[in-house]
């Protein structure tokens, strides 16, 4: 019986260990972008296995997915302006259609709904701690219904439920959200949609690497 206990206990803790380490998660596009919705024009792997755009265009899952855990690491130029996009229900028209989590090259700058890690014009991050220009940042981001958790570079830096956003043009805070944005509350969109990213922004260039998917 005692045998049975400790292999049972050693099962769990190597699941456990398992999910920590990331070793049962998945590329998010696949090994070769073959699951990625994508113009190849536009969007292509370097020799350092880094995802980059050539224009300013998104590239998406082929699938909707609703709770998971993504991890990736970023690299800003001076200037970057870019997004993760979570949650968006139409391709075509996906600003007011998607949950953004912006990606800025904004290190050394206040906290604001338009900053590094913030839900683009919703709520600003808890703090910056946006890596210069150049060097390499790691987000993780939890789904889970209508929670949404965000870890930069190691740090819990921000997190709603979207259940609360039930006013168009107020947050649950009191604060006003970006006009554009206005047209629909965020606890009546959908918690299951397509995920992608954001690519070049004028000149400036963001590189991606290590996306994965925990489901």
């Amino acid at each position: 019986m005692k045998k049975i206990w400790f292999a049972l206990c050693a099962l769990v803790l190597s699941a456990s260990s398992c999910f920590a380490a990331d070793c049962c998660c998945q590329p998010l596009f696949g090994k070769n972008l073959e699951k990625a919705d994508y113009d190849a024009s536009i969007w292509s792997i370097n020799e350092n296995g880094e995802l980059c755009a050539a224009r300013d265009a998104a590239i998406w899952t082929k699938e909707k997915i609703g709770d998971c855990k993504v991890s990736f690491e970023y690299k800003l130029s001076e200037h970057a302006n870019a997004g993760f996009l979570i949650k968006c229900s139409d391709k075509r028209n996906w600003i007011p259609n998607t949950v953004e989590i912006q990606l800025l090259d904004d290190a050394g700058t206040e906290p604001n709904y338009h900053g590094n890690g913030a839900f683009y014009g919703y709520q600003a991050p808890k703090k910056v701690v946006t890596k210069p220009a150049g060097e390499w940042n790691k987000m993780e981001v939890i789904c889970k219904g209508s929670t949404i958790k965000i870890w930069l570079n190691g740090e819990l830096i921000n997190e709603m439920d979207m259940s609360q956003w039930t006013d168009k043009k107020v947050s649950p805070n009191g604060t006003a959200i970006e006009g554009k944005f206005q047209g629909k509350a965020l606890a009546d969109a959908d918690t299951v949609g397509y995920i992608g990213f954001q690519g070049l922004h004028g000149r400036s260039t963001i590189h991606y690497r290590n996306i994965r998917i925990c489901k």
